[in-house]
């Protein structure tokens, strides 16, 4: 596998990073979606049961009002100020934290509401008997004349949030109206408990992509340096560590082996000095490696040789491939700063080597082979038989 492949595969995995963390926020968009429909179908079935709960609770007070005055609710509460301030008290004990205000109130002749009981505590803001009662809406007068539970959602006001009117019947009349005033606190609390979810999901989200990032990171990191390994840090091909940790497990049944020299490297180093002879090293490495298959390897074997693995060629084309590898090299001088080099190649191709006997026995067979071409004049290549 090529350092261009390598590479590639690293970018493959961040492009699969953003495509999954894409993906998650994906699912994640479609979850909240989901969760906010159920979060208003849960807050609308909760709204629906409290107001429910009111409902009974008021049905429960208006029979113990009309049992405890034998069914002269109005006229008993007016002449009776004891039984008057039992009721209020009664009323008091029943309020929950989110009834705002609990009363009582009739109607005159001339369509004037007055109060008739106030389960206020505080007796300095209680209202007293007869004290006039403004009434806000219609929802009053209808369940006056309905004698139904009515319901006013106070969309203004910011601390009220509905009022639930509930009528006391009696012989088939309404005679007053239990007024009940629910204020926001228990919507606020419950909006509140919402919204903690609501920041826990997003929370949980954020860290759970935050998590599989770093992970995936991580992994990508450590495979990062398991190539690097490898890698030879000069001219960033494969080294002779990688040869025997992975090539040598992985030997096809039958692959190709060729042995690769630079011709006369010792001059050039004394001619033109090391960091001069690195930079042939580098390139003579990428103009062989631009030849060679994504599933083929180059490996820097020793200072100035390098080992490419192959498979699947004929004695033809390996014969053919080496000799685009030593053309390659040869068809351009390498130029480093104002130095200009006529690099050549020898080459010694074992195109027979096989799995079934040892990769030493198929390694010196090429390296024989490079032998012949140096012994031939070198810039050449020689086949192992």
């Amino acid at each position: 596998m090529s350092q261009q492949t390598t590479n590639k595969k690293i970018k493959i995995g961040f492009v699969q990073l953003g495509i999954i963390i894409v993906f998650i926020l994906f699912v994640g968009s479609l979850s909240y979606s989901k969760y906010n429909d159920t979060l208003h179908e849960t807050t609308k079935s909760l709204n629906e049961k409290i107001i429910y709960f009111h409902f009974e609770t008021f049905k429960e007070l208006e029979k113990i009002f009309l049992n405890d005055t034998d069914n002269h609710f109005l006229q008993t509460v007016i002449k009776e100020k004891t039984l008057r301030r039992n009721f209020e008290d009664m009323m008091n004990l029943i309020r929950i934290s989110t009834i705002q205000n609990l009363f009582v109130v009739a109607k005159k002749r001339d369509n004037e509401y007055y109060f008739l009981l106030d389960s206020e505590q505080d007796l300095k803001k209680r209202a007293n008997i007869f004290e006039p009662f403004d009434p806000l809406g219609n929802g009053w007068n209808r369940c006056y004349e309905s004698k139904k539970p009515q319901m006013f959602y106070h969309t203004k006001n910011k601390d009220l949030w509905i009022t639930i009117i509930y009528p006391i019947v009696e012989n088939n009349q309404t005679v007053a109206l239990i007024g009940a005033d629910i204020s926001h606190q228990l919507d606020i609390n419950m909006e509140k408990k919402l919204q903690d979810f609501t920041h826990f999901f997003f929370w949980l989200m954020f860290l759970s992509i935050a998590f599989f990032a770093l992970l995936y990171l991580l992994t990508l990191y450590f495979r990062r340096k398991y190539y690097d390994s490898y890698r030879d840090p000069l001219t960033q091909v494969y080294n002779r560590k990688y040869l025997y940790d992975v090539v040598i497990k992985k030997l096809s049944r039958s692959y190709q082996l060729f042995m690769i020299d630079i011709d006369l490297f010792k001059d050039v180093n004394d001619t033109y000095g090391h960091v001069a002879g690195d930079y042939i090293l580098q390139e003579v490495a990428r103009r062989i490696e631009s030849l060679i298959r994504n599933e083929d390897s180059i490996i820097r074997y020793g200072g100035e040789e390098f080992l490419v693995y192959t498979t699947t060629l004929n004695h033809k084309q390996s014969l053919e491939f080496a000799e685009r590898i030593r053309k390659k090299v040869k068809y351009e001088p390498i130029i480093y700063k104002d130095i200009v080099c006529h690099i050549t190649v020898s080459i010694g191709v074992n195109a027979d080597a096989t799995r079934d006997k040892s990769f030493d026995e198929m390694l010196i067979e090429a390296d024989e082979a490079l032998y012949k071409a140096k012994l031939a004049g070198r810039d050449c290549v020689k086949m192992s038989k």
